[in-house]
Parts: structure tokens; C-alpha cells; sequence
């Protein structure tokens, strides 16, 4: 190396350690910023175990992800109970696999209790001030045991079959049709069991589907039902079609032993809504009739949905 050149290289010597210092930092950043790899989900399993207590919700922010952690843990710790819950309002304690640094919004009041960073994941438990107590649900509770099903005009009944033909609307279509399933006269349309949608966010919500008859209500029907003091719940359809905001409105009239408490009633583009009706003297009630009657004045492509439970 001839003088000139050594005395160059001298003289830029003093920038090489920052600027190592930069490209690492820049590094940082970038793998900071990078979505873990597919196979890089397996390290939750073991944090997650570790945190979650009985009845615990597992979330994962940011959404889209969420497929992959139910990869890695399984139905046993993520049921479809619980993926397509109406809200997180009935949940004492919940886990959060966050990665990317986001969060779950809904989990905003829940308190942090613990938390271990593993790798790219941060899994955090909190828990719930205000916790929900459910007294019934009635989505849990469509069966034969307790449930009838019937249409008012003209008056039909809609029959229980364990073995239905499981049958689904792909892209754009109807929910699936489950195999135990009330089936009513008119078409397959016209069922009532319980099924899962895409709601306005493309988030699944585990509903009982009831489509409603041309005329008349189809009316489903509970006995034996212990009350708490309101009638809690949300409704909606599938967000393709309701989206074009084109459909009729759909009411759900809610009944308990014979009286109308209160209706809601679904417009489109109003995507998956909440409503609560107060059980006034009904409350309490150790065992009561609550029936949920759907109609429409038009009732093409009303693919409507409900879920529901007292408290």
C-alpha cells in the first residue's frame, strides 16, 4: 500500500464504527418490523400454557394473524367458541399473543398481570374489571331438548334432523348449514341452526341463523330459561351481502312468557350490532319461555343471524 493511499484510509478510519453502528441499528429495525416466519409460531405454545388460567379468551393481534396461532395451539385452547365469540364482555381473563407491537383494541380496559416476550411474540394475560355473568346462553342451547321452532304464515312447524346435509354457500354465499339443523318448509334457505359469519371486519361470529319466512315470523322458542336481568346480544348477516345496502330491514322481536320485551331491528350496512333489552319483571325469573321472532317485509337474501344469552 503506497503512503498516499494509508493515509486515505487513515483518515476515514474514525467513521467505520458508527457506521457499523448504523447498519446495525437499521438491521434492528428491520427484523423488528418483519412478521415472524410461519415456523417461528411453535415458540408460543409454551408461554402461552404457561399464562392461561381456566376459561381464559386467547386473542392475537394483529388479526390476521390469528390463524396461525390456532395452527400452533389448537382447538383445545382456541374453540371455535370462543375464535367466533359475539364480544369479550363474558371473559374474566384473556390472553394476547401480540406481535408487530400491536394490540387488541376490544382488550383496551383489561388489566395486565403478567407478560413474557418470546422472540418476535409478546404474550401478555390480563384480566377483565367488569366481567359479564351469563346466565344462559342461548346459542349454547339449540337443541331439541329445550328448543321449537316454528312459522306463523301460514303456521308450520320446523323439524329437528340430527343428520342434515351439511351444505355451504362458498365465496359470496350462504354461511355453512350445519348437520344438526331445524328444517322448515319453503327450502334450504329457511333453517334454523348455528352457524358462523363474517361480519364487517371479516371477523367470524358464532350465530344461530334464521332467515325469515315471505310472511309471517319464523319464531324460535326456549323453555325452562333461568333470566338475569336483561336480554344481551347482536345480530347481523353476512358482510357480502349486506354491504351493498340494497336488503330490507329484518326485526327480531323478543318475547318472554307471551310479552314482547322489545325488538331490534337490523338495517343493512349496520354489520354485526349489539342490542339489550331489559327483562323488567321478568328478572330473576328461575325458569321462563323466551322466544326470537324474525320477520321482514322482503326477505330475498336476508341472510340473517343472531346470537344471544341473559345476564
Amino acid at each position: 500500500m503506497s503512503g498516499t493511499l494509508r493515509s486515505r484510509v487513515g483518515r476515514w478510519a474514525f467513521a467505520v464504527v458508527p457506521l457499523v453502528g448504523v447498519v446495525e441499528l437499521l438491521g434492528h429495525v428491520a427484523f423488528s418490523r418483519r412478521a415472524p416466519r410461519f415456523e417461528d409460531w411453535a415458540a408460543v405454545r409454551a408461554p402461552v400454557e404457561a399464562l392461561k388460567q381456566e376459561g381464559d379468551l386467547v386473542v392475537v393481534a394483529p388479526d390476521w394473524a390469528d390463524p396461525l396461532a390456532r395452527r400452533v395451539l389448537g382447538d383445545g385452547v382456541m374453540p371455535l367458541r370462543e375464535a367466533a365469540r359475539p364480544d369479550e364482555s363474558r371473559y374474566a381473563g384473556a390472553i394476547e399473543i401480540s406481535v408487530l407491537g400491536q394490540h387488541v383494541p376490544a382488550l383496551s380496559s383489561f388489566r395486565e398481570v403478567a407478560r413474557e416476550q418470546r422472540g418476535p411474540f409478546l404474550v401478555r394475560r390480563l384480566e377483565n374489571p367488569a366481567k359479564a355473568e351469563v346466565v344462559f346462553d342461548f346459542v349454547d342451547n339449540l337443541s331439541p331438548r329445550r328448543v321449537d321452532v316454528f312459522g306463523t304464515e301460514p303456521a308450520v312447524t320446523c323439524t329437528w334432523n340430527p343428520k342434515a346435509r351439511v351444505l355451504t354457500g362458498g365465496l359470496g354465499g350462504h354461511p355453512t348449514f350445519p348437520l344438526e339443523r331445524f328444517e322448515c318448509p319453503g327450502g334450504v334457505f329457511f333453517n334454523v341452526g348455528v352457524t358462523v359469519i363474517a361480519d364487517q371486519e371479516f371477523r367470524p361470529r358464532r350465530c344461530i341463523w334464521s332467515h325469515p319466512f315471505a310472511r309471517g315470523e319464523i319464531v324460535t322458542r326456549f323453555r325452562g330459561v333461568p333470566l338475569g336481568k336483561v336480554i344481551r346480544g347482536h345480530a347481523g348477516m353476512y358482510w357480502m351481502i349486506e354491504r351493498e345496502r340494497r336488503g330490507a330491514p329484518v326485526t327480531l322481536a323478543v318475547r318472554v312468557n307471551g310479552e314482547e320485551i322489545g325488538r331490534s331491528t337490523h338495517h343493512d350496512g349496520e354489520g354485526w350490532a349489539s342490542f339489550e333489552l331489559p327483562l323488567g319483571a321478568h328478572a330473576g325469573a328461575k325458569e321462563a319461555e323466551v322466544e326470537f321472532a324474525v320477520s321482514s317485509p322482503n326477505h330475498q337474501h336476508r341472510h340473517y343471524c343472531f346470537e344471544a344469552d341473559t345476564r
